[in-house]
């Protein structure tokens, strides 16, 4: 009987890992961001879309910094393409896929705050 020859899953396996390693540092620098800006976590989560933080509302300014500081870890992390170019081709996906202005993504935050930021809602008499 033949020997079972399973070397064509050692790259989907190895995709699989460092899409997770990218989404876990994503998280990461989300949580980073919010405890340097005092902001309090309120749950860290894995659901069917991924990981995933819970924290307290913060200013608009707040949690645009926090909203952009998940995409902008996976960014810095491409400069370690000499290292491994897998890896980084996760993270420039998953930088580019998270600041898509799609619902429930950092970008649709990111848009969200910045608008509360630049428009005003209080008239002036």
């Amino acid at each position: 009987m033949p020997a079972l020859n399973l070397e064509w899953f050692f790259p989907v396996f190895q995709g699989c890992f460092l899409g997770l390693l990218a989404m876990a540092l994503h998280e990461v620098g989300h949580l980073a961001a919010a405890m340097t800006l005092g902001l309090k976590i309120k749950t860290i989560g894995l659901s069917w879309k991924g990981l995933y933080t819970v924290r307290e509302t913060g200013t608009p300014a707040k949690n645009l910094l926090v909203s952009l500081a998940g995409p902008a870890t996976n960014f810095m992390l491409v400069l370690l393409w000499p290292l491994s170019p897998m890896f980084c081709m996760a993270n420039l996906c998953f930088t580019v896929a998270n600041l898509l202005p799609v619902e429930g993504s950092d970008g649709e935050r990111a848009l969200k705050c910045w608008r509360a930021m630049t428009h005003s809602t209080s008239l002036v008499p």
